[in-house]
């Protein structure tokens, strides 16, 4: 399958995700507000749209390189939680994960 054709369809596939909730819980002519069930999904979906991008960006590491980058990945991505639940920043906790992994691939390599 063409690449472009891939990026364009994950593209569409995300702006739908986004889009359609939104479109189906507005109602212009009403004036209630939206459902406890429809609020739990809104909010849903950024930290699953989030987790699903960090999953599929770190399968190839995870399953096609040498053993010692999963456990890069995982030190890597608890620096970042524990910098975050700190810090309440996410510029250095990215900067520190990035310095975790580089540091542990560059250990065992």
């Amino acid at each position: 399958m063409n690449n472009w054709l891939i990026v364009i369809l994950a593209g569409l596939g995300t702006f739908l995700l986004r889009y359609l909730p939104l479109r189906k819980t507005a109602k212009p002519t009403s004036s209630k507000p939206r459902s406890a069930r429809s609020q739990a999904f809104l909010q849903a979906i950024g930290p699953a749209a989030i987790t699903s991008l960090l999953v599929v960006s770190l399968w190839p590491l995870w399953t096609e390189s040498p053993p010692y980058s999963a456990g890069a990945i995982i030190l890597a991505l608890l620096s970042i939680v524990l910098i975050r639940r700190f810090t309440r920043d996410i510029a250095l906790p990215t900067l520190m994960g990035a310095t975790v992994y580089g540091l542990v691939i560059a250990w065992f390599s």
